[in-house]
């Protein structure tokens, strides 16, 4: 039986391209495809794990200092860890102006390349008194 022919009469209907690949078949073609696709994902190199530098036990003492000093922040609130010049920060803050407190002390200690918060935000004042200079507008630091 020839198959019956769609619009102008030349696509077959796509009842008729069903009876002539199966499912099974599709699966046939498809599982190599994706198991090759799988195993050149597999092929990337992992994320460099970013090494320690002798700077690192001093920025996190410099840092760590500085957010004990804030009395927006109260002391001992927050813990500081330093991997490879990125400070990570560690507990909660009242407010989303100790939040933004801490990271801006945080960021302005020598050697800090960024700072990364797992800070638990608890409700609190939206503005405080922060001895840290207040964040310029720009984040532009190339000085151009």
């Amino acid at each position: 039986m020839a198959p019956r022919l769609h619009g102008a009469g030349r696509r077959p209907l796509r009842s008729d391209m069903r009876k002539r690949f199966p499912t099974g078949s599709r699966l046939a073609v498809l599982t190599p495809t994706m198991l090759t696709l799988a195993a050149a994902c597999a092929l990337r190199r992992p994320a460099a794990i970013p090494v320690a530098t002798p700077q690192d036990a001093r920025i996190a003492r410099a840092v760590q200092a500085r957010l004990d000093a804030e009395p927006s922040i109260g002391g001992g609130a927050i813990r500081a860890e330093v991997r490879a010049a990125t400070v990570l920060l560690y507990g909660s803050v009242h407010g989303i102006g100790a939040w933004q407190c801490a990271i801006t002390d945080a960021g302005l200690v020598p050697g800090v390349r960024s700072v990364v918060d797992y800070l638990v935000l608890e409700r609190g004042p939206r503005d405080v008194h922060c001895l840290a200079p207040a964040p310029a507008a720009s984040h532009d630091t190339t000085g151009t």
